[in-house]
């Protein structure tokens, strides 16, 4: 086996494997930090949905923070008091609920301490989107809500180059720009039953199975136990292609039989047991050519 694996060919290609085991390695490795984040953010996520509602101001912080984001709060329930801005509603364009096109009503929540959007419920699309459909008013009077935050999005909402009202994006940047106040860096869907939702489709709560999406946690733990078998299975191959061409090219099995009666006769006696044969030939030969037979 050590002389076959010394060849040239062998060596070679036990490098090569070494390369692919450690790439194999590497990312079994990087599956398992993958494995951890999952896990965290899945549990994160569960606790922000299952906590008491809290203040606007007390889960977020300041509205003017510079620093202030949603995306830790994913789905964390919070609370406000004030009245909507129906001014400043838009129309949220391209968007699915329940297997429907449509729009989420955004309508801004001023609150003693800064604005909150605030997406009231969702309309289907009933005609092409260069239509904008009517949606209920929101109340005009000081109400406290409920909402769920999700985290707000930095890509321009294109408002004024969109038909009516409507936006490509919940950007809290742009709409603070326009309402002229700060504006939280994030935005709430309002639960059912609230102020303001009547008359709309209820933004339905998250799926909790497996809320970061993307891969199930087992899945990514079974990425590890894969990546570190195929890594096992790399260097093992130069062994086992070593092993198998030993067995191909190893010596073919001696039959006892025929080397024996080969080596019988060459042996010495079996050439004097053919010559007294045929000196009792010849001599016989004789005996008949000369009558005595």
């Amino acid at each position: 086996m050590l002389e076959t694996l010394r060849q040239r060919r062998y060596l070679g290609l036990f490098g090569v494997m070494l390369v692919v085991a450690t790439i194999c390695l590497l990312a079994g490795t990087w599956q398992i930090s993958r494995f951890d984040w999952k896990h965290r953010t899945n549990h994160e996520l569960r606790s922000n949905n299952g906590d008491q509602p809290a203040s606007v101001s007390a889960a977020m912080g300041p509205a003017n923070a510079p620093t202030a984001t949603g995306l830790t709060l994913q789905f964390r329930h919070v609370a406000a008091t004030g009245h909507y801005l129906p001014g400043h509603q838009v129309l949220v364009r391209g968007q699915t609920v329940n297997g429907d096109v449509g729009y989420l009503v955004l309508t801004p929540f001023q609150t003693d301490s800064g604005v909150l959007l605030i997406v009231r419920g969702f309309v289907p699309q009933t005609a092409t989107a260069t239509v904008t459909p009517t949606v209920p008013a929101a109340p005009s009077s000081t109400v406290t809500i409920t909402g769920r935050m999700q985290p707000a999005e930095t890509k321009a909402d294109k408002f004024g180059k969109l038909p009516s009202t409507q936006v490509e994006s919940i950007n809290p940047a742009d709409q603070a720009a326009r309402i002229g106040q700060p504006v939280w860096n994030g935005y709430a869907e309002l639960l059912d039953g609230q102020p303001g939702s009547t008359g709309m489709t209820v933004i339905p709560a998250p799926d909790l199975s497996n809320p970061a999406g993307g891969a199930d946690e087992p899945q990514h733990a079974a990425y590890v136990v894969q990546w570190y078998l195929f890594a096992g299975l790399a260097l093992a191959m130069p062994f086992v292609l070593a092993a198998a061409e030993r067995r191909r090219d190893g010596p073919t099995p001696t039959q006892p039989t025929r080397t024996t009666d080969t080596a019988a006769a060459g042996s010495p006696q079996a050439g004097r047991k053919k010559a007294a044969t045929r000196k009792e030939a010849k001599a016989s030969l004789d005996d008949r050519l000369a009558g005595k037979a």
